[in-house]
């Protein structure tokens, strides 16, 4: 009986240490905050600020649609006048979870540079949203109260500031 309680001892300590090692071995997530900005020839800007897990994170991360997201935990694209002042804000994606239909988002991890097409912001009347190929043309259109997109400022040539917190 005594080599028994002994062998089950030992096991458990086996067991226990084998539960530990374990444990150390496991990633930590580690969330990755970049922001970025874009002014419009007549002075509009978007700031945006989104984040990721560089642990589970690919090269690109893409993401389109309603839903769960791949990549992406937030992103929050605020508008501002060329004066300064605030016009609107929007959270995309909270939680991981896109909150528009329209979304659309193309980062490159590796090089820390947006790419592709792009649209944040508003899907509702009165709202604002950015939407275009980045390097190529981005335009800040607000929807009417009749549906129709309004045109606010675009740029042709359009560059990124991106940085990483």
């Amino acid at each position: 009986m005594l080599k028994l309680k002994n062998l089950l001892i030992n096991l458990l300590i086996v067991i226990l240490i084998v539960l530990v090692s374990d444990l150390t071995f496991i990633t930590q997530a580690k969330a990755v905050t970049q922001n970025f900005q874009w002014t419009g020839s007549t002075g509009y800007c978007a700031k945006a600020t989104f984040t990721y897990d560089e642990t589970t994170a690919t090269k690109i991360i893409s993401e389109q649609g309603a839903g769960r997201t791949n990549q992406l935990k937030s992103l929050i694209v605020t508008f501002y006048t060329p004066a300064g002042e605030t016009i609107h804000q929007y959270e995309n994606v909270v939680n991981g979870e896109t909150r528009g239909n329209y979304f659309e988002f193309n980062f490159d991890t590796a090089t820390q540079k947006l790419f592709g097409n792009i649209d944040l912001g508003g899907e509702l009347s009165g709202e604002l949203f950015l939407k275009g190929t980045v390097n190529q043309q981005l335009s800040l259109i607000e929807i009417e109260p009749s549906g129709e997109e309004h045109l606010i400022d675009t740029d042709a040539v359009v560059s990124f500031a991106a940085e990483k917190n």
